[in-house]
């Protein structure tokens, strides 16, 4: 009988766990740490290579040179819960259409890991929340405010323009956050980009849409 208990109290816990993790940090989270503090597992894989003759790394496109491309494993840890086909957790809930106006608060975070490796991470608020959590970062003084309260490490880098992101580079700034390179939209969406890794593709913000497209590829794993 006891055990019986100690099961269904374990069950209970991790079906009502929730997310700890201060995520504006940058911290260097394990796949372990994302799936204890509730986020969701989904994979898709796919090939990078040659295209038309020309060296392409968009994750959307096939390479054309069977001889010369990679098979990459994408891992993706997100918030958002799995969407339901016949009972069965199917890929990602599209945010702009399936998501309860109550089901997720505060903001929408997704971890992209690359062949095991933590390569980039998007935060962003659910484009229809009035929770009252937003304008965290209006302004590059809020930024600096909201670290230095944190005594973390922050500094203004310059702002280069990357290959395929979304052009508002107006709202964009750059800035080192714990020695990692994190972009910043200065709207009241509290929209962050981080890269965990020296090499950037550029088209980042493309993989974050794509993954919480209605007809995503990503599978749900765990």
């Amino acid at each position: 009988m006891k055990k019986l208990l100690l099961i269904f109290l374990i069950s209970v816990i991790s079906c009502t766990k929730t997310d700890r993790i201060n995520h504006y940090i940058n911290q260097n989270l394990s796949e372990q740490e994302l799936l204890d503090n509730g986020f969701y597992k989904y994979q898709r894989i796919v090939y990078e290579g040659i295209v038309d003759d020309h060296k392409d790394t968009d994750l959307s496109s096939e390479p054309t040179v069977a001889s010369k491309f990679n098979q990459v494993t994408i891992d993706v840890f997100s918030n958002v819960r799995p969407r339901k086909v016949n009972g069965i957790p199917k890929g990602p809930i599209n945010i702009f259409k399936d998501i309860p106006e109550n089901d997720i608060k505060g903001k929408i975070v997704t971890y992209f890991f690359r062949n095991k490796k933590l390569f980039y991470k998007s935060i962003m608020t659910h484009p229809f929340n009035n929770d009252g959590k937003k304008e965290l970062f209006k302004t590059k003084e809020d930024i600096k405010k909201y670290y230095n309260n944190l005594k973390i490490n922050n500094e203004e880098a310059p702002l280069e323009r990357l290959r395929n992101h979304n052009d508002s580079i107006g709202l964009r700034v750059k800035f080192i956050i714990n020695n990692y390179e994190s972009y910043f939209y200065l709207s009241d969406r509290n929209e962050m980009i981080t890269y965990y890794l020296k090499e950037k593709i550029g088209n980042e913000d493309h993989l974050t849409w794509d993954f919480y497209d209605e007809n995503s590829l990503y599978k749900f794993v765990e």
